[in-house]
């Protein structure tokens, strides 16, 4: 029986709240990196830092479809100006966060997370 990450969780309450989920329904399941995610939040996102869930191989499948979302049948639209001219990205200011990366490689200290969001291309509002 081996165990593997299911996971990777970015707070501690979204993490406890799927570590109770699975095992509600008969999954057993632990957490690792809690306390260094929570105590250094910036590396959150960056390399697979974060807080895992792990679970048994055997279990993957059952868990998988679990935590899966539902697929969402209507189209996505902007909450500022309902256009669903939406794209999944960096977001506008792409070259900041670009900028951030590198320097963030040269002094070795992370500026903060870098991640993708959905944003309107109409309205410039990131959700």
């Amino acid at each position: 029986m081996s165990i593997i990450r299911l996971t990777i969780c970015d707070s501690v309450i979204e993490a406890n709240f799927l570590k109770n989920n699975l095992e509600n329904d008969g999954i057993e399941c632990f957490l690792t990196n809690e306390i260094s995610s929570t105590l250094v939040p910036v590396y959150n996102g960056m390399m697979n830092a974060g807080i895992q869930v792990m679970i048994n191989e055997e279990d993957l499948e059952k868990a998988s479809k679990l935590i899966e979302q539902p697929d969402i049948e209507k189209p996505l639209v902007c909450p500022n100006c309902n256009s669903s001219n939406i794209k999944f990205g960096f977001g506008n200011r792409k070259g900041w966060k670009v900028l951030g990366v590198i320097l963030s490689l040269l002094v070795t200290i992370p500026f903060g997370n870098i991640k993708r969001y959905y944003y309107c291309k109409d309205c410039k509002t990131e959700f």
